[in-house]
């Protein structure tokens, strides 16, 4: 009986910890079976736009973050075939020009800079939103959220940016109704599944036409992701939704008659069973 109820609760945590761990809405108590049937209504019930929202936001992250690795892989190799030095690239315009021209081949690079402990070495792209006095460039806005790495004792910053009028990620995933519009920090529409909107949409632009969408769609919210602004816009489930209730409400069910026949199973075992053959000592 003891080892059956054991094992009962371990499948009972197991299967809360592999289905419902990272359920939205979920709220942690002292009590587990508390926890246990909060996360089950927030599989079961939540809102289709809510679980959206999630899974929206962590596409776009994994996408941005993926984005930039590539791009910084892409650069270090750059500089090292290059073999390019705070010296040349500082007194060389050879260098600087053959430089110059190899960064604008990566289409989804906004800007680079090279910079030292004192003086900037080399500057390539637009990178007037990211100073807090424009083009003076004396001191970086939001300088820890740029992406950087460390070259010859020097830092390199440089920012993704798409390529004017093109979408180089599509997300366009089964059972999505939410638009949403992802900006960077310089203001250029990074991400979307909405291909209406004009690619040169700018942050400062869609901003204000938020305010009137959130008026007439109830629900519409802004989200910061790191260096990026999300909004979203919800929209009404797809039929598919609905299938996937159903098959969450099925499987909850069978887990539910299941949990119930290993309880009725222990509870069903004989507590002592002795061999007919041997009868007990009076």
């Amino acid at each position: 009986m003891r080892i059956y109820f054991f094992l009962f609760l371990v499948f009972l945590i197991s299967l809360q910890d592999m289905i419902f761990a990272n359920a939205p809405g979920k709220r942690e108590t002292n009590d587990p079976i508390t926890d246990f049937l909060q996360t089950v209504s927030d599989v079961v019930f939540a809102d289709p736009f809510q679980k959206e929202e999630i899974e929206i936001r962590k596409r776009i992250q994994e996408t941005n973050q993926a984005e930039i690795r590539n791009v910084r892989i892409h650069l270090k190799n750059l500089l090292r075939e290059r073999s390019l030095h705070k010296e040349t690239i500082f007194k060389d315009p050879q260098s600087r020009l053959v430089l110059e021209q190899d960064l604008e081949h990566l289409k989804n690079l906004g800007g680079f800079l090279w910079k030292g402990e004192r003086d900037t070495l080399f500057q390539w792209g637009d990178w007037s939103d990211y100073y807090e006095d424009g083009f003076s460039k004396n001191k970086i806005r939001l300088e820890g959220q740029i992406p950087s790495f460390v070259y010859e004792g020097d830092t390199i910053y440089f920012f993704i940016r798409n390529a004017p009028g093109s979408f180089p990620v599509p997300f366009d995933f089964v059972g999505w109704e939410s638009n949403f519009y992802a900006f960077g920090d310089e203001g250029s529409l990074r991400y979307t599944n909405d291909f209406r909107l004009d690619p040169s949409e700018r942050l400062g632009d869609f901003r204000k036409n938020f305010d009137t969408i959130r008026k007439k769609i109830p629900g519409s919210q802004i989200l910061q992701a790191n260096d990026l602004t999300i909004f979203l816009i919800p929209g009404k489930p797809k039929p598919i939704y609905y299938v996937f209730l159903f098959l969450r409400f099925f499987l909850v069910g069978w887990t539910i008659l299941l949990l119930v026949y290993i309880v009725r199973m222990s509870l069903s075992f004989p507590k002592n069973h002795l061999p007919e053959d041997r009868v007990p000592l009076s």
